[in-house]
């Protein structure tokens, strides 16, 4: 194996979850979670090198390894990226580190198991990113389900095993669809060609098939539905919310800014890639399915009481407008869509972040028994307010270049009723503002309440993170060309447009 191998970056952290979960490492609170910190930064600086010494010009998938598997059916074991995998895997590793970092505080037991899952749950999120098999795609999606399962019930709060389960139930209902419909266009495939093959690039990038109409929408839907589940689209919303307020801080860091980003990189890899033609024939319903989303959500966020509730919620609502740019079929809109999947993991990381670090100190995340909190805690109020600027979309954020970029691609879009629906989709842009703004306000403003007297500021583990946070928020929107270089290209090739 290579020294820089998309394998070796694959299965590093599952190399870390031994070493850990290993009865020769010691029983030690402290040594577990220097040691896991450590090895995820490693695994971070490693994936640098892949981002790094990608060549956004070059057309299809790079650094790809492929090994025989079981042959006899097609199945190989084949992984590579290109630019929109290589933003996802980095992003990966990233928040991986950060919530290990985050782990210090609201982690008080059973501390090999956790962190030896969190490491289980990154080579299964990585192995998504980059399997170039559709067979090793469904492998690695189904893999992720165990650990975050666990991750759920064993450390969350609350109904946590109820919502568990209900994070399994849909999610592992949603996966069924898509199975269906891999299989459906594999032995389809085979029909036309004589051979069977589950490789992505046989589909994609070397695509010599084209669907019947009838079979391609059928097609498209059972990939829709389980990337619907996972994104989330209303009305499959209802198990996040329940799987974020009763999951650990560092766990909604992942489900958040990692998870979610596995159902629109789904759509892009499968619905727009595979099936363009369908696309461009239900981009409309696309379109619509996104503008309920921003406007629902952000209606339902804006009545939260509950403060981790109404992050919850505010997820969804950005995430409709994934939906609205690949709607769009077009590169602007597309590669918003991908803008804001970044966008979106880094901010909704921070927002999360800050939830836990509020209920550490009051055990309370009841938005009106909250305030005044910036009086104690003046860190953790101007790096929050940037982070909540950048979720409402103020400019030289990060936020609002993946907004511009996929309201623009959606207005410019070949259908006046596209044009009309982006319009609509833009009044949740004020609800956004008001709830986040709402919000702050009533945290961190007015007169603070006696019983948070005490209330203390950010620690020096929430500062590195919050500030690593921030970072990537004001650079990258003051920046946006570090990401859009690297991506873009292959949206162009994506679109079947060339570069």
């Amino acid at each position: 194996m290579e020294l820089l191998s998309l394998s070796f970056l694959i299965f590093l952290p599952l190399i870390g979850a031994g070493i850990i979960f290993g009865p020769w490492f010691p029983q030690n609170e402290v040594k577990i979670r220097r040691f896991a910190k450590g090895f995820a930064g490693f695994i971070f600086i490693y994936s640098l090198f892949f981002i790094g010494l990608f060549d956004p010009l070059v057309k299809g998938f790079q650094f790809e390894e492929t090994v025989p598997w079981i042959t006899r059916v097609g199945i190989n074991y084949s992984v590579a990226v290109d630019g929109i995998s290589v933003i996802m895997i980095v992003l990966t590793t990233f928040l991986v580190l950060l919530a290990m970092i985050a782990s210090k505080y609201s982690i008080t037991k059973r501390h090999k198991l956790y962190y030896s899952l969190i490491f289980i749950l990154q080579t299964a999120i990585l192995g998504v990113f980059v399997a170039k098999d559709l067979f090793l795609f469904i492998l690695f999606w189904e893999i992720e389900l165990i650990p975050m399962f666990f991750l759920i019930s064993i450390w969350g709060t609350g109904r946590k095993e109820y919502s568990a389960m209900k994070f399994i139930l849909y999610t592992f209902g949603g996966s069924i669809f898509m199975v269906a419909a891999i299989l459906a266009i594999v032995f389809f495939n085979m029909t036309q060609t004589g051979a069977i093959t589950f490789d992505l690039n046989k589909y994609t990038y070397m695509k010599d098939v084209i669907y019947p109409t009838t079979f391609g929408i059928l097609t498209f839907i059972g990939f829709f539905l389980a990337f619907a589940v996972k994104l989330p689209v209303v009305p499959f919303h209802t198990w996040l919310p329940d799987a974020h307020v009763d999951a650990p801080t560092p766990v909604s860091m992942l489900l958040a800014g990692i998870l979610l980003k596995m159902g629109g990189y789904g759509l892009i890899r499968m619905n727009l890639q595979i099936l363009p033609e369908i696309m461009e024939i239900l981009a409309p319903i696309v379109v619509v399915l996104g503008v309920i989303n921003i406007i629902y959500a952000a209606i339902v966020a804006l009545a939260q009481k509950d403060l981790k509730k109404l992050v919850a919620y505010s997820s969804v609502s950005h995430m409709g407008i994934v939906l609205l740019g690949l709607g769009a079929m077009n590169i602007s809109g597309v590669s918003g869509a991908v803008f804001q999947m970044i966008a979106h993991g880094i901010i909704s990381a921070g927002l999360f972040m800050i939830v836990g670090m509020i209920y550490l100190r009051t055990h309370t995340r009841e938005i009106s028994e909250l305030g005044g909190l910036g009086q104690n805690a003046s860190k953790m109020m101007y790096l929050s307010m940037i982070i909540a600027l950048a979720s409402l979309g103020l400019p030289l954020l990060i936020g609002f270049v993946a907004e511009t970029l996929t309201f623009y691609g959606a207005f410019i879009s070949y259908t006046e009723n596209i044009q009309i629906m982006t319009v609509i989709a833009a009044i949740g842009v004020i609800f956004t503002a008001v709830y986040i703004l709402w919000m702050f306000q009533r945290i961190f403003f007015g007169n603070i309440f006696d019983k948070w007297a005490h209330f203390t500021d950010a620690t020096p583990h929430e500062l590195v993170i919050l500030i690593s946070l921030v970072l990537a928020i004001v650079v990258f929107g003051v920046n946006p060309s570090g990401l859009t270089n690297i991506f873009v290209p292959t949206v162009k090739n994506v679109m079947n447009l060339g570069v």
